[in-house]
């Protein structure tokens, strides 16, 4: 196969154009899912299909397909694309990437006049980022039978307006089926870690995801006036909870280089300074790429925050909040990404995603790949967050490789 390459100019412009759609003043994005900004990137990413002669559908849930057809249009189609929708504050890159790439792939097939035997529809899911609406990868998890429809039209922000209501005022209320056979899916995205960066590798060949756990832990002491009782007989659930955190701290560094463990939220609900808190609620994070070894993580935990809570006269509950369990992606579709770097020569290595990304979701219906290129230090979720023309470009190429070579067969 001749290593055909993406357009580098018109992909760089693609990426700045489309980044300056909720541009924030330190140079990241804010984007969140459904709001005015995410709107006018829709609009935008719907006007270039359209141009590009790709027509467009809107499914119920909001995601967006467009498609290039195929000799055998009446084939599943592959897949390719991610998400355009931003954490607060968060970096320009993450999603974005694999939305313009998949435009670019498109283009780039065209401007060579390549056939291919299967149709290749882009993709641009709603609420990946569950930073507005929860859960995360909410569309995607629709289209695999993770959530039904109705769940997530409901799901409300902070301000109790729903999926549904936005999708209503921003006018990607979609009529097409939110969920149909394809063939595969690939997606394209920055690492969001250091492997491939310390590695100097340009190519991620993702071997599928770590096992993901979120548990709702609630420590429960007392309320009492923050002077009169004296400090050996107070319950202070906001102490045992630190004792918590710095015991899961403990326990993940003792379980690396493959766990992660995580107190990524906290609240106290009784929130004044003149108060011992008595109850404290905090949110509990584990990854491994191992299921035994993720269950054996949440014993252990759990154990010790038990442990902690007797020892300070509290209680502690625990509350099963989502999980995925460990997936490992296609193997054919992976070879196809590593062919696509060799033959490009972009340095590549196999590693899995420590992240939450809609091909997690997708994998359960469909074989399903990832590509990751390096980002600047591993830094996501923010403002700083960078990866280069050349990198995305090299992405671009291999998502066009692999790409074609799923919808050749």
């Amino acid at each position: 196969m001749q290593a055909i390459q993406v357009n580098r100019a018109r992909l760089k412009q693609a990426m700045e154009t489309i980044s300056a759609v909720g541009a924030t003043p330190r140079g990241g994005l804010h984007r969140l899912a459904l709001g005015d900004a995410d709107k006018q990137a829709r609009d935008l990413l719907c006007a270039w299909c359209t141009q590009a002669g790709y027509p467009v559908r809107v499914d119920r849930i909001g995601s967006m397909y467009a498609r290039r057809a195929g000799r055998s249009e009446g084939d599943p189609p592959v897949l390719i694309g991610s998400h355009l929708d931003s954490q607060p504050m968060a970096g320009r890159f993450d999603g974005a990437v694999g939305v313009v790439a998949a435009l670019e792939v498109m283009r780039t097939l065209d401007d060579h006049g390549i056939a291919t035997h299967l149709p290749i529809d882009l993709v641009n899911w709603t609420n990946e980022e569950g930073a507005r609406f929860q859960p995360p990868l909410l569309a995607s998890g629709v289209f695999a039978g993770a959530h039904a429809l109705e769940y997530a039209l409901s799901r409300q922000d902070s301000a109790g307006l729903s999926v549904a209501s936005e999708l209503e005022r921003i006018g990607y209320a979609g009529a097409h089926a939110a969920g149909f056979p394809i063939s595969s899916y690939i997606e394209l995205h920055i690492e969001q870690g250091v492997v491939l960066e310390q590695a100097r590798a340009t190519i991620g060949v993702v071997s599928g995801f770590v096992g993901i756990r979120d548990t709702r832990v609630s420590v429960l002491g007392e309320n009492v006036h923050a002077g009169p009782l004296p400090m050996q007989l107070r319950r202070d659930a906001l102490v045992g909870a630190a004792q918590m955190v710095l015991a899961a701290q403990e326990v993940g560094l003792a379980q690396s280089p493959d766990a992660r463990v995580t107190v990524g939220r906290l609240s106290v609900p009784s929130d004044s300074h003149s108060i011992v808190p008595g109850r404290v609620d905090l949110v509990l994070d584990l990854r491994h790429p191992d299921a035994a070894s993720l269950d054996a993580l949440q014993a252990q935990l759990q154990e010790r925050f038990a442990q902690i809570a007797t020892r300070l006269g509290l209680s502690v509950q625990f509350e099963p909040y989502w999980s995925y369990a460990p997936i490992v992606f296609a193997p054919t579709l992976r070879e196809h990404i590593r062919a696509a770097a060799r033959m490009h020569g972009y340095p590549c290595l196999d590693l899995p995603s420590r992240a939450g990304h809609d091909a997690l979701n997708i994998a359960r219906v469909a074989p399903t790949a990832m590509i990751f290129i390096p980002c600047l230090k591993g830094i996501s979720h923010n403002e700083s967050e960078y990866a280069s023309d050349e990198d995305i470009a090299a992405g671009a190429d291999v998502l066009l490789a692999a790409t074609l070579a799923a919808a050749t067969q």
